[in-house]
């Protein structure tokens, strides 16, 4: 946290002389990424050369239909959360309590942190504090409205950028001396590709400010929409949904020069029926590439001149839009094309929630007393 310019963690609290020092060691830490469909925790750090062990955890609350029999649902519970929701989702009625880490449903949220809460603490007896990842421009407003849904659920609670907790979970400190390792917290361009948004972040070693964030409303949801328009024109007789548009994007989504031979069965009138759809996934996810471009161009025109060249090569792309097969070197292409020096554009992992979580750890692990914010 020493690494803040002008960190906004600590607003809405008041220093003391005791509040310097750092978390009580019997608090549990968390570190939370919570996303749209999937969210993220993880209570503990890595030892060196491991893995760090994380939790995944469906983003859904799922409300039981009014006149259910009792014993349907387990413990006939009026309400149930992540896989428990999934699983009994023929007798429930699913809410997405959150929107690209945005509060969506308050009270859903509300009982969606709490559910987490006893999974990370189930005994209840230690306080837990959570660092939480937050969308690049997330305003005051919408940590507040995140603030309120944790009452209940953490004793204490830290807003933190997700992609420079992305930067600071995929940072490997046992090789920093390395002359040759490239310090993803140094000098980078984070792009997270999401489904309602696509996050910029210009990461330089301290919190970064609003001047070092972009973010725009074009992400997976849209490729999705766009998709299922396009297959619904070419297959008139199809009537698929957005959750089976989805699950063939992820499967097959890819950018550049558009493909063919990429069939998928699906149900037309109960029967199965192959369809060919790579052209339709192609185009549909060549739109989302010419966002992020165009976007790209914005945020590096941000960049400070002494610092650009160097962060041109060490751009990064995370989220699950990050999946999309060929995504690093078409950016990279467009951006060397368009003139852009010696650009260089990797993936951080295929799934960056690890490293969200890992990052909003490291900084839990590193708060003050007075750095945490009251829910």
């Amino acid at each position: 946290l020493h690494m803040t310019k002008a960190s906004d963690a600590s607003k809405g609290t008041t220093a003391k002389k005791s509040s310097a020092r750092k978390t009580k060691s019997s608090d549990v830490l968390v570190g939370l990424d919570l996303g749209t469909y999937l969210s993220c925790y993880v209570t503990r750090l890595p030892k060196l050369g491991t893995e760090a062990s994380t939790t995944l955890v469906p983003t859904v609350a799922g409300y039981a239909e009014d006149g259910i029999l009792s014993g349907i649902l387990p413990g006939n519970a009026s309400v149930l959360f992540g896989e428990h929701a999934i699983d009994n989702e023929l007798h429930l009625r699913l809410v997405r309590p959150l929107n690209d880490g945005l509060v969506q449903d308050q009270e859903a949220t509300r009982l969606f942190l709490s559910d987490l809460r006893k999974r990370i603490n189930p005994d209840g007896k230690s306080k837990v504090r959570a660092v939480i990842g937050v969308p690049a421009c997330c305003d005051d407003a919408g940590k507040e409205s995140l603030r309120q849904a944790a009452v209940g659920a953490f004793d204490g609670v830290l807003f933190i950028p997700e992609p420079f907790l992305a930067a600071l979970g995929g940072r490997d400190e046992s090789r920093l001396g390395e002359s040759d390792y490239v310090d993803p917290a140094a000098n980078s361009l984070f792009i997270d590709i999401g489904a309602g948004t696509t996050d910029y972040c210009i990461v330089q070693g301290y919190f970064p400010e609003p001047d070092d964030q972009l973010s725009i409303p074009f992400g997976g949801d849209e490729v999705d929409e766009i998709l299922a328009q396009s297959i619904k024109e070419a297959y008139p007789e199809t009537n698929l949904s957005l959750s089976m548009v989805r699950r063939i994007k992820e499967e097959y989504s890819y950018v550049g020069e558009l493909e063919s031979g990429i069939r998928v069965k699906v149900p037309v009138a109960g029967k199965p029926c192959k369809l060919e759809v790579g052209k339709q996934i192609g185009e549909a996810c060549n739109q989302l590439l010419g966002e992020i471009f165009q976007a790209a161009q914005k945020i590096i025109a941000m960049a400070s001149a002494q610092s650009v060249f160097a962060m041109l090569g060490n751009v990064i792309l995370a989220g699950g839009g990050s999946r999309i097969r060929n995504a690093a070197q078409e950016l990279e292409r467009l951006l060397r094309e368009e003139g852009y020096e010696n650009p260089s554009v990797t993936v951080i992992d295929r799934d960056s929630k690890p490293f969200v979580a890992l990052g909003a750890l490291k900084v839990a692990r590193g708060a003050r007393e007075d750095q945490w914010m009251k829910p």
